[in-house]
């Protein structure tokens, strides 16, 4: 038996001993649904909150890889460097991030050093489907008046544009933290990780009123 608020391990694959209530995803679920079907669901979602951040313009995973294309370790957009911000937990970055992206407190770390430092640069925040970031987004462009972008789906999108993870050792790696059971929608190619029973206090606070159904966390809970 595990005890309440421990994970559990639902396939042989080596998981991160430091990222709690996480375990490796192996539904019924998962084993049904194709790529085509996971973008669809992506896109359904996406759709479903980005109202809710009018001032947060989005950027595809598409577009930012095409446009970086030729220029490999670094993104473009318009022209401009890009600075790619995950504004996920450490508990989701610690298994992998966008490659090249600097985690949140780095970004704001740097910033706090020397504010100027981008004044040249385009920021892109994502985090798991683009809720979270978009809020980040919004308060760039208010707060510092940067110009800021919102990854469309992404980290989750990402994965569908044939963009790379790295992990904590700058090593290309395919897994990814898709933050609930539900949302396992990255690409079928990768190994999915998410959070088994975060605290739902911690949860409301990052999701939108219309995604907040608890069956994400399992079935039935």
């Amino acid at each position: 038996r595990t005890a309440p608020g421990k994970s559990t391990k639902r396939s042989r694959t080596h998981r991160p001993r430091s990222v709690p209530f996480s375990t490796s995803v192996d539904s019924e679920m998962v084993a049904t649904t194709n790529d085509a079907e996971r973008k669809k669901k992506i896109a359904s979602l996406v759709d479903e909150f980005s109202p809710k951040f009018p001032n947060a313009p989005e950027i595809t995973p598409e577009v930012l890889l095409s446009q970086s294309a030729g220029n490999p370790g670094k993104y473009t957009f318009n022209a401009k460097p890009v600075v790619v911000v995950d504004v996920r937990t450490h508990d989701e970055t610690e298994v992998s991030v966008i490659k090249n992206a600097v985690t949140k407190k780095a970004f704001e770390a740097n910033l706090l050093a020397d504010p100027r430092s981008l004044d040249d640069h385009v920021v892109v925040a994502y985090c798991t489907i683009g809720y979270r970031s978009a809020g980040y987004v919004e308060k760039l462009r208010s707060g510092r008046n940067m110009e800021a972008y919102n990854l469309r789906g992404s980290i989750l999108a990402w994965t569908h544009a044939g963009g790379e993870l790295e992990d904590q050792e700058k090593n290309v790696t395919k897994k990814v933290h898709v933050f609930g059971e539900s949302w396992d929608l990255a690409s079928r190619d990768c190994e999915s990780v998410y959070f088994k029973q975060p605290k739902l206090s911690y949860v409301s606070s990052l999701v939108p009123d219309a995604l907040k159904p608890w069956r994400w966390f399992g079935r039935g809970k």
